[in-house]
């Protein structure tokens, strides 16, 4: 929660700034006013209210539109800058006035005008000179108004006619300023022609520029700097006409319009800051818009950075996530480390967080780094398909360790019945083996005497010959022989001599797999041969399928009557027959209609299961 003190201060800051805007409203208001009057008492023009309208417009323009500048951090110190030109402007047009001085102050303003254009063709649209290039320009241009064109006003009796704002005709009134007697004639031959070529490729300097800066912008930058470089194009023509045709033609319409066009630069460049501002809300609403279209309801952090560099025309955006964890690190898109992203003059970095914990760093076009349209949607699209993306490698992380270890429960319990397996083949098997034949034994010897004993050591005999029986079987089943040392095929085949039910395999030409593998697919067959003798009534048969085409496919079919599949298979050991491939990646259905039989079918994977190597009795992996 905001302290009350910090409250109260924000709102002082709200009004200071209120009233500083206000303030310099009515200024702007004052100074369009006095430039009214000023065109009024001095202008013999037949065209008086178009005359004033200009004048108002080029004072009052700049300001209007740098107050509403202001308003945006990006373009704040630009609007700054146009204030203080609009400002200047009103001191241009005092060269409408009859006074001398008045006239004079006018005239040498326009100058210095003319020097500010330089700056603010520069300066757009941020209000700061990017460049040492354009630093350079800018102090051209104040050392050749200050050594060439200011101090011309102290030696020259009149100023050079035709001008921009200058309403006075061949009638204007003489240079307040000058401090000789008699103007020296090499101000008129070398001075004025060296400054008007000067002027001129300063200018074409500035324009020079411009064009290099669109060249190595982004797309996003060009947008910005190709209507100011129009405006510079046009001033320069304006230029070149005006000072020609004022030694060739000086009373030409064409001249006089160039000289008005120099004169309206400043409220020009003003309305090509409107114009960008507006194409760039236009272009953002439509960037927004595609955001909106191309991005799907989950997207991965490499689809977001690619909708995020489409929509906003920016292909170079990145997307660079925090990874939390040891010393933590970052990564981009598609997870390869990168190094800390730094912003410099063209690139921003825009900060996701979710709270206090950080995220990712957007990095993108300078040109986005005040439009808080841009800021927020990426930001908050980017803290919910990261969380999303989190989540999702979460879950996958928790369902590999679910399914690990449904592998290493299922491996275990085989290793366990492999073990019991063995211990009934090489314990009780055996000791009962050894019995019977000391039994025999014993019925030799007692063969001779009189008596039943012969007899009754017969009789155990066979019994161990049935409990001989009874443990073989039993090992068998708990986990059989034939599938250890000859595979899977082999092992359903003798299972299905054991089956209730007749029973046919058929195998396509199959290899040995992995003992898991091997493992699960027999005993589900096993206990489906084991369901359909049990629940399969009126069946005459069952057939094994088995197959592998890259996976292992297997089918245990029945031509019994058949049952409700949808509202029984969870139970009749199907659920546990699911369980038991589903712990080797693999897939288990049962499919059954009343009156046409029932059909397991499942299918494993094998590019995860390496094929072990058979042994004697047992498989090594």
């Amino acid at each position: 929660m905001s302290a009350p003190g910090s409250l109260l201060n924000g709102e002082m800051d709200t009004r200071i700034r209120r009233l500083g805007v206000s303030a310099v409203a009515l200024a702007g208001v004052c100074a369009c006013a006095v430039a009214v009057i000023v065109t009024a008492s001095g202008s013999a023009s037949a065209h008086l209210v178009l005359e004033a309208a200009a004048r108002t417009l080029m004072v009052g323009g700049p300001i209007a539109v740098g107050l509403f500048a202001r308003s945006s951090p990006a373009s704040r110190r630009f609007g700054g800058v146009l204030i203080l030109a609009g400002f200047g402007g009103l001191l241009a047009t005092l060269s409408a006035s009859a006074d001398d001085l008045t006239y004079s102050i006018g005239r040498v303003s326009t100058w210095l005008f003319e020097a500010a254009l330089v700056y603010v063709l520069l300066a757009f649209p941020s209000g700061r000179l990017p460049a040492a290039a354009d630093r350079a320009l800018v102090w051209a241009a104040v050392l050749l108004f200050a050594s060439l064109f200011l101090p011309s006003a102290l030696l020259i009796e009149r100023y050079p006619l035709p001008a921009p704002l200058a309403a006075c005709g061949s009638a204007c009134p003489d240079n307040a300023f000058l401090l000789v007697e008699n103007e020296p004639a090499w101000v008129d031959t070398l001075i004025r022609p060296l400054r008007e070529v000067l002027l001129l490729a300063l200018f074409a300097g500035v324009t020079l520029r411009l064009v290099h800066r669109i060249r190595g912008a982004t797309l996003l930058a060009r947008r910005l700097l190709v209507p100011v470089l129009v405006v510079a194009m046009l001033l320069l023509a304006a230029l070149a006409v005006g000072l020609l045709g004022r030694r060739l033609a000086p009373e030409s319409r064409i001249v006089e319009g160039s000289l008005w066009l120099i004169a309206l630069a400043l409220p020009i460049v003003a309305g090509a800051f409107l114009w960008d501002v507006g194409r760039w809300r236009l272009c953002i609403a439509t960037a927004l818009h595609r955001l909106t279209v191309r991005l799907h309801a989950h997207p991965e952090p490499e689809q977001l950075r690619a909708s995020l560099a489409s929509a906003f025309d920016d292909p170079s955006l990145e997307l660079v996530s925090w990874l939390d964890g040891g010393q933590g690190r970052w990564v981009d898109a598609a997870g390869h480390p990168v190094s800390p992203p730094v912003p410099n003059a063209e690139r921003a970095v825009t900060e996701v967080r979710d709270g206090e914990r950080r995220v990712a760093v957007i990095v993108h076009d300078a040109a986005l780094r005040h439009e808080h349209a841009f800021t927020d949607a990426a930001t908050a699209y980017a803290l919910v398909a990261l969380d999303n993306h989190r989540l999702t490698a979460q879950t996958a992380a928790l369902v590999r360790e679910v399914q690990e270890s449904r592998k290493r429960i299922q491996a275990s319990a085989d290793d366990e019945r492999r073990r019991i397996e063995q211990n009934l083949h090489d314990g009780a098997q055996q000791r009962l083996v050894e019995l019977r034949v000391r039994l025999q034994l014993a019925a030799e010897c007692t063969g001779d005497g009189n008596g039943h004993y012969p007899e009754l050591l017969r009789g155990l005999g066979a019994e161990v010959d049935e409990a001989l029986d009874e443990v073989r079987s039993l090992a068998r089943g708990v986990y059989p022989a034939p599938l250890t040392d000859r595979g899977l095929a082999e092992a359903l085949r003798a299972a299905a001599l054991r089956s209730a039910l007749p029973t046919t395999v058929l195998a396509s030409p199959i290899r040995r797999y992995a003992r898991q593998v091997e493992s699960a697919a027999y005993f589900a067959c096993l206990e489906a041969l084991q369901n359909a003798a049990k629940h399969a009534r009126d069946a005459t048969g069952v057939v094994v399928k088995l197959s592998d085409n890259g996976a292992l496919h297997f089918e245990v079919r029945d031509d019994g009557a058949g049952f409700d599949s949808e509202g029984v298979a969870a139970g009749m050991g199907f659920s546990g027959m699911r369980d038991r491939i589903a712990a080797v990646g693999g897939e288990l259905a049962v499919h059954s209609r009343p009156g046409r039989g029932t059909r397991v079918t499942a299918s494993i994977p094998l590019h995860d299961h390496a094929a072990g190597h058979v042994t004697a009795r047992g498989i090594a992996a």
